[in-house]
């Protein structure tokens, strides 16, 4: 029976994916329906840029999902190469697009695309086919972790000066899960940790808007207008809904008192409109979501596919409780999406070809390739 329910997790995942963009679609509406009306006069505007998101994430889903992911596996350094332009060309005027002085977007055909977001998964790409192809070295510092840490940092470095500080923290964080799980001594990581401090300081307090956040968080009520008024109108929202909220649809604070309603603090109006059960609903779907991604890396063989798995579910896991933790004012105020339910094409379209690729690679583990070009670690079991 347990054998039955472990080969049907790949087709559980796609059922909860599905449930997600469903409700992410329905939230984004209910959301953004008044900021729509007032700034484009169309309360579908979210809406219909959703679903073409949508679309366009379920074509990058089908081809992740059917093109052998050790094919892939031979495209990382070219995808990861591809990203650091992306990352550049954010910077390039008439290409790159500023918004709240942050150089994050490209602007093409009256769409914006993040390439931060192809970053996440292009480096979790790179890092585990380094890993699989030089696991003989993993235990080596120099060329088992400095050598690719170093090169994965140049992405990283891009997104932190445009100013970002949450994406690369997650993909840092992510990298480090990933080279642990490879077998990377412990030591060795502790000391990159403990070397990288200096640096995340300096980023911190070298941004006057950083540090604001970082007080507001320990004292939210020092500036109730100022600095803290975001987080402060999330905890009324939340609040506000009590056990059942007050109904879909039905929120105040998306009436233009709640910055980002749709985006980022998306789950402040699912708390006030749905309440403490329909909030604690979608919690209790993205545990479950994680345990079924956990289970799946258990049935991979080879340490690439392994390791791209563990990638994914650590940066879908720590985008919810970073992005939760920070509406309910458990975290200091950063902007990253909630996984699915925050309106945002690139998050989508990113999101849905991972998890393509992720059922990609399950499937596959009976169905491996034996040649050498492709991969160097067929016979090598990870769990």
């Amino acid at each position: 029976m347990a054998k039955k329910i472990e080969k049907l997790l790949p087709e559980l995942f796609i059922i909860l994916v599905v449930l997600f963009v469903a409700i992410g679609v329905l939230m984004t509406y209910s959301s953004s329906v008044f900021y729509a009306q007032e700034k484009f006069g169309n309360p579908y505007h979210f809406f219909y840029r959703e679903m073409i998101w949508i679309v366009l994430g379920t074509v990058a889903a089908l081809c992740a999902r059917f093109i052998h992911y050790q094919t892939i596996q031979r495209w990382c350094p070219v995808l990861l190469l591809l990203t650091i332009v992306a990352l550049i060309l954010v910077f390039v005027p008439g290409v790159g697009r500023r918004v709240n002085n942050a150089y994050r977007w490209i602007r093409l055909a009256g769409f914006s695309f993040q390439p931060s977001e192809l970053a996440k998964f292009a480096i979790i790409l790179f890092v585990a086919d380094n890993l699989a192809k030089h696991r003989r070295h993993v235990e080596r510092f120099f060329r088992g972790v400095l050598v690719p840490l170093v090169v994965v940092l140049v992405p990283i470095v891009l997104i932190v000066i445009e100013p970002d500080f949450g994406m690369p923290a997650v993909i840092v964080t992510t990298v480090f899960v990933m080279f642990f799980v490879a077998g990377t001594r412990i030591t060795y990581l502790v000391l990159l940790v403990a070397g990288a401090l200096p640096f995340v300081a300096l980023l911190i307090f070298k941004y006057t808007y950083r540090v604001r956040r970082l007080l507001i968080f320990l004292n939210p009520d020092s500036d109730p207008l100022g600095a803290g008024f975001q987080i402060r109108q999330s905890l009324i929202a939340i609040g506000s809904g009590q056990l059942h909220g007050v109904g879909l649809g039905n929120s105040a604070q998306k009436m233009h008192y709640l910055p980002e309603a749709h985006t980022d603090f998306v789950f402040s109006i699912i708390g006030e409109e749905l309440g403490f059960i329909g909030a604690g609903f979608l919690l209790g779907l993205f545990i479950i979501l994680i345990f079924v991604m956990y289970r799946m890396t258990l049935q991979i063989k080879d340490m690439f596919g392994h390791l791209v798995a563990v990638g994914i579910m650590t940066v879908i896991g720590l985008q919810v409780i970073v992005n939760i933790g920070v509406v309910t004012s458990c975290l200091p105020t950063k902007g990253l999406a909630l996984p699915f339910i925050s309106y945002g094409g690139s998050s989508m379209v990113m999101l849905l070809a991972a998890c393509g690729l992720l059922v990609n690679i399950v499937h596959n583990q009976n169905n491996l390739k034996r040649d050498t070009a492709l991969t160097h670690t067929v016979d090598f079991t990870v769990v």
